[in-house]
């Protein structure tokens, strides 16, 4: 069941109208982001099967992985989205966060159902949620763009809601949107 709807809302996603300038709102992946990483996870087990289900996706190779999760360990699928692709990504404890990206985009999306999948996401977890303000910042020739919720829990527990837009600084490469939840959990001494 889970695939079917991410299949059709990936399907419902606007192709981009021009190769060099893709026209991106961000439905799909908003749709994607808001069953796997807002209503499955951390179910690895569910998540897995469901991105089995969904036509076009491959398992990450480990060193596809590392361009995403770098040393820390996890897994991560890829499937085709007109000129783009999404990548999704589930990074084992001690931090969990499942992300789904979206690449080659013009950074823009739809602001206002952005603000319904995040506000909806917010009452599912209980509330509490704190808007933090928005950062910029620089790794190498990225500059990224961070903006999100997170709230503070009992015993040192933590959740946040991130969306991302990074792009290089080089001329001529497209944005890409990140949307990524971040479960912490204490570790026992």
């Amino acid at each position: 069941m889970i695939a079917a709807l991410l299949s059709l809302a990936l399907q419902a996603a606007p192709a981009p109208h021009l190769p060099d300038t893709p026209s991106f709102r961000g439905q799909g992946q908003m749709a994607l982001f808001d069953m796997i990483c807002g209503r499955v996870f951390p179910d690895e087990g569910r998540i897995a099967t469901a991105m089995a289900k969904l036509p076009g996706v491959r398992t990450l190779s480990p060193a596809e992985l590392r361009t995403y999760l770098k040393d820390d360990p996890g897994r991560g699928w890829i499937m085709p989205a007109g000129t783009s692709r999404i990548v999704v990504t589930l990074e084992a404890p001690p931090i969990r966060s499942c992300a789904v990206r979206m690449t080659n985009t013009d950074g823009v999306i739809d602001e206002g159902k952005w603000q319904q999948l995040l506000t909806a996401a917010q009452a599912r977890s209980g509330g509490g949620f704190l808007t933090l303000p928005p950062q910029t910042f620089a790794v190498g020739d990225i500059r990224s763009q961070a903006s999100g919720v997170q709230k503070q829990g009992a015993g040192g527990t933590a959740e946040a809601i991130y969306l991302i837009r990074s792009t290089p600084v080089k001329p001529g490469f497209a944005t890409e949107i990140r949307m990524v939840r971040q479960l912490v959990t204490p570790q026992r001494r």
